[in-house]
């Protein structure tokens, strides 16, 4: 259940997204950030994929411009004002934390890859889409999706035990320019699709400081 409306993301407000106990972010970011994702997973020599849990030949090193950084950064403040709002991260502190951002990556995933269940590092974790094919949007209509759990090429949070309930799984299906924050223990796959294209995304976690 989405209980917070999206405003522009000039303003860096986002939406927050409830379906079981952890609170999921939901904002749209900039082009320039779209475009410098998209030329990193182009340009970029340094392979990522020892560190990483994905089945995905092409996982990247990626490098953060001031820009970038400054307006991801919002993001994680709007999402720490939105826990604080919540009670769900508790400090005697009113001061603003600073954010420490481990070193991202970028995933360009092709057809048949995908990523296992999975969980990360430090307090929260991000995801941003920065280039989705307009087939992605069609996958639903491939030979296979039929039955009444299609899953080709979406994210998947997983929470608690009974992974058959609603209540402990959400499905999402990305749009280009998603930023999704969540907790980094947040146990989140995706899933493979059919269409002989590239989709791109970013990835890092956080630790705040207080």
């Amino acid at each position: 259940m989405i209980v917070r409306n999206t405003t522009s993301h000039n303003t860096g407000k986002g939406n927050w997204i409830r379906p079981f106990g952890p609170l999921v972010y939901n904002n749209t970011v900039s082009k320039m950030m779209v475009d410098e994702i998209n030329y990193f997973a182009k340009n970029s020599k340094i392979k990522y994929n020892h560190n990483l849990a994905g089945n995905i030949e092409q996982e990247w090193s990626f490098k953060m411009t001031n820009q970038f950084e400054k307006e991801l950064k919002s993001c994680v403040f709007d999402y720490v004002g939105i826990l604080k709002e919540q009670q769900e991260r508790t400090n005697s502190s009113n001061k603003r934390p600073s954010i420490h951002v481990y070193e991202p990556w970028i995933n360009v995933q092709k057809r048949g890859e995908w990523q296992p269940t999975h969980g990360h590092g430090g307090d929260f974790s991000c995801i941003l889409y920065s280039k989705i094919p307009e087939e992605l949007k069609n996958e639903w209509m491939h030979p296979t999706q039929k039955g009444n759990f299609p899953t080709a090429g979406k994210l998947e949070f997983r929470y608690g035990e009974n992974l058959h309930s609603s209540r402990c799984s959400m499905m999402m299906t990305p749009h280009e320019g998603q930023i999704l924050l969540f907790p980094a223990w947040l146990h989140h796959n995706v899933y493979p699709f059919h269409s002989d294209v590239e989709r791109i995304s970013f990835s890092t976690n956080f630790t705040l400081q207080y």
